[in-house]
């Protein structure tokens, strides 16, 4: 598509020079229904020029469409015409045959882009705090920093996925309080017992205030770096993390480096030590260590407490500090709520004041907060849905949809399915149901967790996708075509399985379907560029509507010669789109459902 849009600039070029009309650039859009693929609205565009030639938009585009009909058409375009003030132009059978062609050819490889090849992003999500257990809340930020991790590799960048747990704040003292008080925690098997030691230490500590006053004991020795403190620490760091790597596996996560907050403390101190000799921060009238931000526009923020223990603020610039030194990133890229919008503003801010090098290749996204229809997440109250619990009873709900499925087929064709086949096809169903209803809404929005709608099988949601791509393979898979390394991305190789558009003319859902499979590459590019994994849901979507409408009209299997041809070329194509799309999400593609 960008090539079609660019031939379109390029056709336009000479008649605008000829009419002595300047823009800055050519403005091309996708036409709107009945007026042809691509629009060009450079009459418009240049309408203070017209005025003063006395001549009106649709004059123009009108002139400009007879001098493009009069010069060497694109081979991209089968004609061209204006209305309205446009100037249109219609793709021709070249530019389908090639959409549908490149991406059945290109397999898992369509849609992948070099513009950062070369360069490293360090992506930070997730970021639990150790002792609590993860929750739906914390699903948006490790669904949501994977997908950003996948869609900037596929642009071209190294990444480094980053797990940054937090086990230097209040909860994991209140833990030690619990692991001394409670004499010892059982081996933690799950996620739940891990709340539950957390809900009955807070209990305890709201009755007991010398608690409380134990609790800030020990975060001040975690500060000081008391080693047998320090040992409490990592006892429950590497339980919690055995809980949470179950789960991560279950959702299909990984990261490359996992960092607890407790080894930022001394060079945390450092920073604020170099901070005062720099003139970037001030001693407070009771002690405590400020940044001074005032003159870039945001309030101050405390570096370093009264008592000397540091912050998460603190933390956070020697975090930084480590990546770059660890990483020479060209971007450090964090996913967390929106709470920290401002947090993360002024650590950005506070890095080029103390002149690193690297202020301005960090960046971050705050996502709106997951709810509970009862309220706001909160573990020490117990009110959480846990994201084990979210995932097996998505897993459970889609068991049942599948097992009706299957049932269907086998009385049809007497084909039936293993409980191992059925128990794995539920499991990708249910845990993409969840990942997609995530990854759906834009970052600045909040999500209302409701679970019946979204694990539901009706309507645009992550199942449906799934089964449009099922769809798709079982009709390559019936046409025989399917082996090994020859169609879309659940084992896309570098050949098609077919080839050449077939001969006859294209019908609309033909040419629908393949015009939207050659915006995939520039929505993965726009997505990757602005961290928003919805830009693909929004997009696969499309995709697998059209498609519907295509297979609904256009009979692929009963068709005859190059008409035969040319669908399963188009089916194959948008197997690849999905599975590569459905893959950046992290989403599984099954090869039946």
């Amino acid at each position: 598509m960008s090539e079609a849009e660019e031939a379109v600039r390029e056709a336009v070029a000479p008649a605008l020079k000829s009419l002595r009309i300047r823009v800055d650039s050519v403005p091309v859009r996708e036409a709107a229904p009945g007026f042809g693929d691509l629009s060009c609205p450079v009459a418009f565009a240049a309408a203070k020029q017209l005025k003063e030639l006395g001549k009106k938009p649709d004059e123009i585009a009108s002139e400009i469409s007879v001098r493009v009909n009069t010069g060497e058409l694109s081979p991209w375009f089968e004609k061209v015409d204006s209305a309205g003030g446009f100037v249109n132009f219609w793709l021709s059978r070249r530019f389908f045959e090639k959409a549908a062609g490149e991406a059945a050819r290109l397999g898992k490889d369509f849609g992948k882009g070099g513009e950062f090849k070369g360069k490293t992003a360090v992506i930070d999500y997730s970021a639990p705090n150790v002792g609590k257990p993860l929750h739906v809340g914390h699903a948006r930020s490790t669904v949501y920093g994977d997908a950003v991790k996948r869609l900037l590799a596929a642009v071209g960048y190294k990444t480094v996925g980053f797990n940054y747990p937090g086990d230097a704040g209040k909860p994991v003292a209140e833990l030690i309080v619990a692991m001394r008080r409670f004499k010892g925690l059982p081996p933690t098997k799950s996620e739940k017992e891990l709340m539950a030691y957390y809900v009955k230490i807070n209990k305890e500590i709201e009755k007991d205030p010398a608690l409380a006053e134990e609790v800030r004991d020990v975060l001040e020795k975690i500060e000081a770096g008391d080693r047998g403190v320090l040992g409490e620490v990592l006892r429950i760091r590497e339980m919690s993390m055995q809980a949470f790597d179950r789960t991560y596996a279950l959702l299909g996560v990984s990261f490359d480096e996992t960092v607890g907050e407790s080894e930022f403390i001394a060079p945390a101190k450092k920073i604020a030590a170099e901070a005062l000799e720099k003139g970037a921060a001030e001693k407070g009238k009771d002690g405590e260590t400020v940044a001074l931000l005032e003159k870039t526009g945001l309030p101050n923020t405390l570096l370093m407490r009264s008592n000397g223990t540091t912050l998460y603020f603190s933390r956070d610039l020697a975090l930084a500090d480590y990546k770059w030194k660890k990483h020479a990133f060209d971007l450090n890229f964090y996913a967390t709520a929106a709470e920290q919008n401002l947090h993360f503003r002024q650590a950005f801010a506070f890095l080029k004041i103390l002149g690193r090098p690297y202020a301005g290749r960090c960046a971050h996204v705050g996502f709106g907060l997951v709810s509970l229809p009862e309220g706001r997440i909160s573990t020490r109250h117990g009110r959480v849905v846990l994201l084990e619990d979210m995932l097996a009873e998505a897993t459970a709900e889609a068991r049942k949809e599948v097992e009706a499925r299957l049932a269907q087929i086998a009385e049809r064709t007497g084909k039936k399915y293993s409980a191992k086949d059925v128990e794995g096809i539920a499991r990708e169903v249910g845990v993409g149901a969840s990942k997609f209803a995530m990854l759906r809404v834009s970052p600045e929005k909040e999500i209302l967790f409701d679970f019946k709608k979204i694990v539901s099988f009706e309507g645009d949601t992550g199942a449906y996708l799934q089964y449009t791509f099922v769809r798709a393979a079982n009709i390559l898979r019936k046409a025989g075509m399917e082996k090994a390394g020859k169609t879309g991305a659940g084992g896309a190789g570098g050949k098609s399985a077919v080839s050449g558009g077939g001969s006859g003319a294209w019908e609309e859902e033909e040419k629908r379907v393949a015009k939207m499979v050659s915006f995939y590459p520039r929505v993965v590019s726009d997505a990757a560029k602005s961290y928003r994994p919805h830009i693909v849901c929004d997009y696969l979507l499309k995709l697998a509507a059209d498609f519907s409408s295509f297979y609904e009209k256009c009979p692929v299997l009963k068709a005859e010669g190059g008409a035969r041809a040319r669908r399963l070329e188009i089916v194959e194509a948008v197997k690849t789109v999905l599975g590569n799309g459905l893959e950046l999400l992290g989403i599984a593609a099954p090869e039946k459902m």
